[in-house]
């Protein structure tokens, strides 16, 4: 339980170091205004908190916005209305093995017990979910989609409407503590040139977002993704990270931050990439040959394809892989036709020719790889699925063929602050910062070494609306 509260012209004298030219008061002081900020206000508000959401960019959404729109759910309403059969128990196996059990489990539980209650409370919040389907690392559809636009009004309208104020221009630049201590009492911030001082008698949730957009902060922990694609919120400069670090909190997940593979080398959005290899496309790089097994999760693909040549590699595939693909949300193909990103050739030989590779290694690669797909199994990289075990391989043999070339694309850096199930900060000794929660983006341990479709928007919910529950009751 936090202490009672100090009388506040006592505390402001005791901070005088950070005087600031105004002072607000509220119970929760919510630090951005993407998902997992969103949701926490809401949850805090719902619970009888006055809540102040801090969001440093001119709008809200952060990454969130910027993404596919999936959301994975088990045992939904939507799920079951389309005859798929899917658990918590089979969720949490396949996030655990697409994390390589480096997840932190306790995290991952949380997850579960938490995310079909959060499903029909986002319902309640005005959330639209339009389809499900089956994305990278799940054997069953599971992947709720939303318009990303749509979700995060709905949010912003939810909360609003339970009374908080949502302050946009309004940058967090430092964590207050109660003197003495590392109890957090509120947050320094910038607003309109002025310093203002927001004091929280009950806590502070840091939902600030990643550090895609910073390259210090990237070189720092992840080099290899210096050839990645950037495709994050304008605000994910690692603001809460750093804060959070000032106090000692602990970080976990870092070395494991992916690119997603599947985006053209010249995208602008989301829209510009598909996941055509889930449903039986091979990728080969520059020089015509395969590198990696297509049915793994799309961030350890792109691991592989950031390593060629050119980190750029090509998603192959005919007419029938072409009409089953295009059944995918995540695979916008008559799209990308439109736009002249995908190549088209009635042979493979002049496929090769439009995208410059060696013809007589994608012929003969497309060849070994039919073989395989008559066994069932590739043992050149290992494939023995089209998407996480799921689905047979299929052979590549009905002109007209396609190519499109693709690239890695950061989406969200995955590891950051460790927090507890109840999303209560830990610092680097493994105690709890009193007072500080944090979710979303800026937090580790739910994805360890890999990613599952959906779990990053997850995340940020189902840790958001934890944090906004656990502020009020501590």
């Amino acid at each position: 339980m936090k202490k009672a509260v100090v009388v506040l012209s006592i505390l402001v004298l005791c901070l005088s170091a950070f005087a600031s030219a105004q002072t607000v008061e509220v119970d929760v002081v919510v630090i951005g205004g993407g998902a997992a900020g969103l949701s926490a206000a809401n949850a805090a508000a719902e619970g009888g908190a006055s809540v102040i959401l801090l969001e440093k960019m001119p709008f809200l959404g952060g990454s969130t916005v910027l993404s596919g729109g999936a959301i994975s759910f088990a045992g939904t309403d939507m799920q079951k209305e389309r005859g798929i059969v899917d658990s918590t128990e089979l969720f949490y196996q396949e996030m655990m093995r697409e994390g390589r059990n480096k997840n932190i489990p306790e995290l991952v539980q949380a997850y579960m017990d938490n995310q079909l209650d959060t499903f029909y409370w986002l319902k309640e919040q005005g959330v639209e979910f339009v389809d499900v389907g089956q994305g990278g690392g799940m054997s069953v559809p599971r992947a709720h989609y939303v318009n990303t636009v749509q979700f995060i009004n709905a949010l912003a309208a939810a909360a609003e409407s339970k009374g908080v104020d949502i302050l946009k221009n309004t940058k967090a630049v430092k964590l207050l503590t109660e003197p003495g201590t590392k109890e957090v009492i509120g947050v320094l911030a910038e607003k309109d040139g002025q310093e203002v001082t927001y004091l929280a008698r009950k806590g502070v949730v840091l939902a600030s977002g990643g550090f895609g957009r910073d390259s210090g902060l990237l070189e720092k922990f992840v080099p290899v993704m210096a050839g990645a694609m950037g495709m994050v919120g304008a605000g994910s400069t690692g603001d809460g990270l750093r804060m959070a670090w000032e106090l000692g909190a602990d970080i976990v997940d870092m070395p494991y931050i992916k690119a997603t593979f599947g985006m053209h080398p010249e995208g602008k959005t989301i829209d510009d990439l598909a996941l055509t290899y889930y449903s039986g496309a091979i990728i080969v790089n520059q020089n015509g040959e395969r590198f990696v097994d297509e049915s793994i999760n799309y961030k350890a693909v792109g691991d592989a394809a950031l390593a060629q040549p050119g980190a750029i590699a090509y998603q192959i595939y005919d007419a029938k892989i072409r009409a089953e693909a295009t059944k995918d949300p995540l695979t916008p193909l008559f799209d990308l036709e439109d736009k002249g990103m995908v190549y088209k050739a009635d042979t493979l030989e002049e496929l090769a020719a439009l995208i410059d590779v060696p013809a007589e290694n994608l012929k003969a690669t497309v060849e070994r790889y039919n073989s395989y797909a008559e066994q069932g199994f590739d043992p050149e990289c290992g494939r023995a699925s089209l998407n996480a075990g799921s689905g047979k391989l299929v052979k590549i043999t009905e002109g007209p063929f396609y190519a499109f070339p693709s690239t890695g694309v950061i989406f969200g850096t995955y590891g950051g602050i460790l927090i507890d199930s109840s999303a209560r900060v830990i610092d680097v000794y493994g105690k709890v910062i009193p007072s500080l929660y944090a979710a979303g983006e800026v937090t580790g341990g739910v994805h360890g070494a890999g990613y599952m479709t959906g779990t990053a928007v997850g995340k940020a919910v189902i840790f958001g609306r934890i944090a906004g529950l656990s502020v009020i009751a501590d």
